[in-house]
This record gives C-alpha cells, sequence and structure tokens, in this order.
C-alpha cells in the first residue's frame, strides 16, 4: 500500500522528465490520442510472483508499458 502512494509524494515532473516520459510512450506507440505531454511519474506495480527476467523487460521487443 505505501508504495502505490510513492508517485504521489515525489516531486513534480520537471519539463525536460515530462519530455522524455512522453517520448518514450510515443515511441512505444502507448501514448494516448489528445495527450500532449504527460505530466504524472510513470509507475508500474507487477505482481509478487513475477520473474527476473519479466521485471526487466522480458521477451524479444521490450517495451514500457
Amino acid at each position: 500500500m505505501m508504495v502505490r502512494r510513492i508517485p504521489s509524494i515525489l516531486p513534480d515532473l520537471t519539463f525536460e522528465e515530462a519530455l522524455e516520459v512522453t517520448k518514450i510512450h510515443s515511441i512505444a506507440g502507448t501514448l494516448k490520442k489528445g495527450t500532449p505531454l504527460l505530466t504524472t511519474r510513470p509507475y508500474r506495480a507487477p505482481h509478487h510472483t513475477v520473474s527476473a527476467n519479466s521485471l526487466v523487460g522480458g521477451g524479444r521487443i521490450p517495451k514500457p508499458r
């Protein structure tokens, strides 16, 4: 439960960080239409049974979610 609150505790993204996160999601094809700039910190909650390989990307073509 505490880990889910960490993104709200961290400081807001700087413009450069927001631009970088937006670029990554745009290239990966996960940027939603009509969203010019992502302003929230990315957060993923892996399942507790996740393997080390799948945690760092896994698969032949790794991409962010």
